[in-house]
């Protein structure tokens, strides 16, 4: 999971292999494995089903059902528990879009695709492309006839253009897909699931993070449905709804415009196919004098969506109370052994969405000093300093700084034993967590229009 839905810093494999040294192997798969468990069950679908949605957007790492060490060879174990989870959604009539939010190679730089290296791999290294087909193929295989899924999303947020990681020069503005050879792999994966299943919906996200659609090819195959991530600046904050983010005003007219002129859009119109806007959402950490910003802004996002007739999924449905329906309770005892870690994460800025956006956090401030000092060294006068620092912020503070305090974050659970470690896990049960109540009642008012 991404480090942010469960407190983590750092990539989840990390932490994963950090807890297993500081703890034991032992009780760190023990605690893992129940907090998934206890993430998505029968609770947590009965909810979802009674705010009027009726599909959910599963998201998957390949870990969960191949191992590096055996590649090709699949694990039953992580296919069984997401055969009781879609035989949960399927009693409540919910549907689900299996989301392969995490590939072999990774096929982003960013965290949330579990990315070790901060490069992509994928798109350089034919064994990976293999290994992706193979996996979908078996996904077919085992779902063809279920019809509680919905359809198979391909790949989460691919980025062509930076497989020797990001900097300033090829990301943001400078930001150059390669068509060819997501074109290419699109059309190898769908082509293999079509063997096997021609009957599921298959999902096509733009590059660059699900934004770019320009040179995707016009669709090859029957039922393909486009998919475009739309995060937007009102809805992060800081600062008024309507009102001025990075010298442009935001309201709702501004929010159609640039939806309307977004490349998914224009792509999906162009060639008379569905366009899912599979992840978008606010954040509502920050002040409380400002919550009613990010709500308002959100609720507009989501009758533009609804008022054009396009699909939508939000992101993310459960959280340490950053951007899900619920959160976890912070007064329990998860978050109180966490608690300083999350606390540095954000004055470090070290992970993307606990960082501090309304004062700026303390470790962006000093990333800037030197990502600019770098640019002043170089006499490099063509790059963004404002891109050039974020990308430091990607490179050295999710990434460098989230690892460092991944031992500090192990070193909390010492002394506690299976017992304890289990019942610790269970703050992330449905039954145990918050609603984000003025979120809901937008949400729903927007489920049934």
């Amino acid at each position: 999971m991404e480090d942010f839905i469960n407190g983590y810093p750092g990539i989840e494999s990390g932490l994963k292999y950090e807890m297993s040294k500081t703890i034991g192997a032992e009780k760190a798969e023990l605690f893992f494995d129940k907090i998934l468990d206890c993430f998505l069950e029968k609770d947590d679908i009965a909810f979802i089903k009674e705010t009027g949605a009726s599909c959910i957007r599963m998201p998957l790492s390949y870990k969960h059902f191949e191992d590096d060490m055996q590649p090709f060879k699949y694990k039953e174990e992580g296919f069984k528990r997401l055969d009781n989870i879609l035989n949960i959604c399927e009693k409540y009539g919910i549907y689900v879009i299996l989301d392969m939010h995490a590939l072999a190679g990774w096929q982003n730089c960013h965290w949330h695709s579990d990315n070790e290296l901060g490069a992509s791999l994928l798109w350089t290294q034919r064994h990976f492309q293999e290994r992706i087909i193979c996996l979908w193929e078996e996904f077919a295989r085992r779902y063809k006839d279920r019809n509680v899924v919905a359809g198979y999303d391909l790949m989460n947020e691919p980025s062509t253009g930076t497989p020797f990681g990001e900097n300033a020069y090829n990301f943001y503005e400078n930001y150059k897909s390669n068509w060819d050879i997501i074109n290419k792999l699109y059309r190898e994966i769908a082509e293999a699931i079509r063997k096997i299943d021609s009957k599921h919906i298959i999902f096509l996200e733009g590059d660059n993070y699900s934004r770019n659609f320009a040179g995707l090819e016009e669709p090859f195959s029957k039922n393909l449905v486009y998919s475009s991530h739309n995060y937007i600046p009102p809805g992060f904050g800081p600062g008024a709804y309507p009102g001025y983010y990075d010298g442009y005003y935001w309201d709702k007219n501004k929010q159609e415009a640039v939806f309307l002129n977004s490349e998914g859009t224009r792509f999906a119109k162009k060639y008379n196919v569905p366009l899912w806007v599979g992840e978008f959402g606010s954040q509502y950490h920050g002040s409380k004098e400002e919550l009613h910003y990010r709500l308002k802004s959100m609720e507009d996002q989501l009758d533009i969506y609804n008022t054009y007739g396009i699909h939508w999924t939000t992101w993310t449905y459960k959280d340490p109370g950053i951007m899900g329906w619920v959160y976890l309770d912070p007064d329990s005892e998860y978050m109180n052994i966490i608690r300083p870690i999350q606390e540095q994460k954000r004055i470090l800025g070290a992970e993307n969405f606990v960082a501090d956006y309304t004062g700026v956090a303390e470790g962006r401030k000093k990333s800037k000093v030197l990502s600019d000092y770098i640019l002043d060294v170089i006499g490099e006068k063509r790059i963004d300093r404002y891109s050039n620092s974020y990308v430091m912020n990607y490179r050295a503070l999710n990434g460098y700084a989230g690892s460092m305090l991944q031992t500090a974050y192990c070193e909390r659970f010492i002394g506690y034993s299976e017992d304890d470690l289990e019942r610790i896990a269970e703050v992330f049960r449905f039954k145990n967590c918050i609603k984000n109540q003025g979120y809901l009642d937008v949400l729903k008012r927007m489920l049934h229009c």
